[in-house]
């Protein structure tokens, strides 16, 4: 069991920086992909109420990656190979798709679906193991 744990925590930390990583390029290049979920004809107000939603979603996952990040290096959750697991297949998994999602230009609307289950899920999951272990003293 220590071999296994030893190895997933390097990959664990790799792939939630990669995760965080992609999400700021994401978030410094954006426009295409608001583009790409808007019609032919768009007006302003329309770039700007999709623009302003790709900024709250990308902004989110920067503050779960954050508090996935605390509660790893802390070593709240640091041990427990059933959370590095779901972690390491959520981020590497959005790694790759937001890489898909930047280069071939998708429509932002399916950055909702890498939202839910590689940015939200493994932050629940931290969460409810944070909270067993802090709150209630479980290892």
């Amino acid at each position: 069991m220590t071999l296994t744990v030893e190895g997933l925590i390097p990959a664990r930390f790799l792939t939630l920086t990669a995760h965080l990583t992609i999400v700021i390029v994401v978030l410094w290049a954006r426009e295409e992909n608001v583009k790409a979920c808007l019609p032919f004809e768009y007006s302003a107000s329309d770039y700007s109420r999709k623009d302003t939603e790709m900024q709250a979603g990308l902004g989110v996952a920067i503050v779960l990656i954050g508090f996935e990040l605390l509660t790893f290096l802390t070593g709240v959750t640091m041990f427990m190979p059933s959370t590095a697991l779901i972690s390491i297949a959520a981020h590497s998994s959005a790694s790759v798709l937001l890489a898909y999602f930047l280069f071939d230009e998708w429509d932002c609307n399916l950055y909702w679906w890498v939202f839910g289950w590689c940015s939200m899920l493994p932050a629940l999951v931290d969460a409810t193991v944070a909270i067993g272990v802090i709150g209630l003293k479980k290892t």
